[in-house]
């Protein structure tokens, strides 16, 4: 009875793995039947669904046209970027700085102009 017991409840986690498996699966990338019915199959036949879903139905991962995701600080494009957009900024504000200062001598030159005159 407890074996019994310990196979039901095997079995009903596997169920719900194998269920939700197939519900979270991209709808283009599983095979033989749609998405729904494997969803069906898993629940109406929960040991036999589930394995004839993990054989058969589950989407394969090729590796192809898959993007690997990675960290920023790992990307070199994503870094590339980072110090291009760094450069920039330091350049526009170089720029402003000296746009500020040339103004400054401009107006402290026009100020002892007027003084002059």
């Amino acid at each position: 009875m407890r074996y019994f017991l310990l196979f039901l409840v095997v079995v009903g986690i596997f169920t719900v793995f194998v269920t939700v498996f197939a519900a979270s699966a991209n709808k283009n990338e599983v095979r033989t039947m749609p998405k729904w019915a494997w969803v069906l199959v898993c629940l109406l036949f929960p040991l036999i669904g589930g394995v004839l879903y993990l054989l058969v139905g589950r989407p394969v991962s090729s590796g192809k046209g898959q993007t690997r995701i990675i960290a920023p600080d790992d990307d070199p494009d994503f870094l590339r970027n980072l110090n291009e957009k760094i450069r920039k900024q330091k350049e526009q504000e170089q720029r402003a700085k000296e746009q500020h200062e040339k103004e400054q001598k401009d107006k402290d030159q026009n100020g002892e102009d007027s003084k002059d005159a």
